[in-house]
């Protein structure tokens, strides 16, 4: 790892936690700028996630902000969830992936850029 490689870990991890969503931008700067294929970005990304979500729980733990039942639910969808989006993923050609995966985040920009703000 280099020292810029050290820089984005941390700016999106921060972002990640400010729950912006760093790790897509994760993504595009492994595939754009570190020339990695798209289903291995993929999966180093969700390696950093675990370990940023394992520091988020455990704060979380702490404050006693845990609501087990709904997280054990929520895990266990997640993870089907996840284990199909990986079959999906090893289908795809890997070309169709990354503009899958561009269009996604173009949409989420969209959604986020017009929301309307609650007040």
């Amino acid at each position: 790892m280099n020292f810029l490689d050290f820089i984005v870990a941390v700016f999106t991890a921060t972002l990640s936690g400010t729950g912006v969503g760093g790790g897509g931008l994760y993504v595009i700067y492994l595939t754009l700028v570190r020339d990695v294929p798209q289903l291995t970005a993929q999966g180093i990304n969700l390696a950093f996630f675990i370990a940023g979500a394992l520091a988020s729980m455990l704060l979380h733990l702490r404050k006693r902000k845990f609501v087990f039942p709904l997280v054990l639910t929520m895990g266990l969808l997640g993870a089907l969830g996840s284990l199909a989006g990986a079959l999906l993923a090893k289908m795809l050609d890997t070309v169709l992936l990354s503009k899958c995966f561009g269009a996604m985040l173009v949409l989420c920009g969209f959604r986020t850029l017009f929301a309307k703000v609650k007040k």
